[in-house]
């Protein structure tokens, strides 16, 4: 029964991560720092943010895929890198997470999927600290 809770703790959480949209009349989604992964592949291959930014992924595949950190690219195990690590779980839709306020500056963080792992189409991307990078809108 805890498998069935788990689960649908899990896909509440993915429904309130991609549930509050919001409407500016024009129909210009709203600025951010955004992964996608579509068909077995993440875009950008390296996604650069500002500490403390909220990155948001969007799995475009229909099918559980996660983001997370790793402390060597192609280890495959969740890791950590001067202090930065995340983990969005397996999930379909859209997920978020936070970098640390704390990260320093040109830091570079591998990321893979705890699904997939070496299977993807880009099996490792990765996510670099630049105080001076902007948000875009979503892909």
């Amino acid at each position: 029964m805890s498998k069935w809770l788990w689960l649908g703790a899990t896909v509440a959480c993915a429904a309130l991560a991609c549930g509050g949209s919001s409407s500016s009349g024009g129909g210009t989604p709203p600025k951010g720092f955004y992964i996608s992964i579509t068909n077995f592949a993440y875009a950008p291959q390296n996604l650069q943010v500002p500490p403390g930014a909220t990155v948001t992924v969007i799995n475009n595949d229909g099918m559980q895929h996660s983001v997370t950190s790793e402390a060597v690219s192609g280890a495959f195990t969740l890791g950590v890198v001067a202090g930065i690590s995340f983990d969005t779980q397996p999930f379909v839709g859209t997920a978020t997470f936070t970098v640390p306020a704390s990260a320093a500056n040109g830091t570079v963080v591998p990321y893979f999927c705890t699904v997939h792992k070496g299977t993807m189409a880009t099996p490792n991307a990765t996510i670099t600290i630049n105080s001076s990078a902007q948000p875009t809108t979503a892909p």
